[in-house]
């Protein structure tokens, strides 16, 4: 059990490092003009897209597709809440200091941008024919088409 749940809390932890250090340069490099915030947002998603993208590839050569999506959603769920939660004191504000509509909307669009990642990764790998499925059917296939033909003796 402790083989599955490092992989997750390392991809958790992965992702609120990403989420923590763009608000803490933000906050370190007092960053008050709305242009150089957005921008440092959209790098910090694309971080952590990218982060996602790798991970679902990772793990989709190694495991079935069901364990993919739960092992991936539990990570981008605690994720979604450290970030959301954890993540605003980091850059000197409370969580719910924008009221709960922002503070929701902030989980969802992390979760959003986790699923997203996650699913362009598992389809890459997918699409490569390198995925678990993939290439147990490969292994069927070749040795399916190993065997020697029978002989009808008539």
């Amino acid at each position: 059990m402790k083989n599955r749940w490092v992989p997750i809390g390392v991809l958790t932890g992965a992702l609120f490092v990403i989420n923590a250090a763009a608000r803490l340069v933000s906050r370190m490099a007092d960053i008050a003009d709305a242009g150089a915030q957005t921008k440092l947002g959209l790098i910090a998603i694309a971080a952590s897209s990218v982060v996602m993208i790798g991970a679902a590839a990772w793990w989709s050569v190694r495991h079935p597709v069901g364990r993919v999506v739960a092992d991936l959603g539990a990570a981008g769920i605690v994720g979604a809440l450290l970030t959301s939660l954890v993540g605003p004191l980091v850059g000197g504000a409370a969580p719910f200091a924008s009221g709960l509509g922002f503070f929701l909307g902030q989980v969802l669009l992390f979760l959003a941008i986790t699923a997203v990642g996650g699913l362009l990764g598992y389809l890459a790998v997918v699409a490569l024919g390198r995925d678990w499925r993939g290439r147990g059917l490969q292994r069927y296939a070749q040795g399916y088409s190993s065997r020697p033909r029978r002989v009808v003796k008539g």
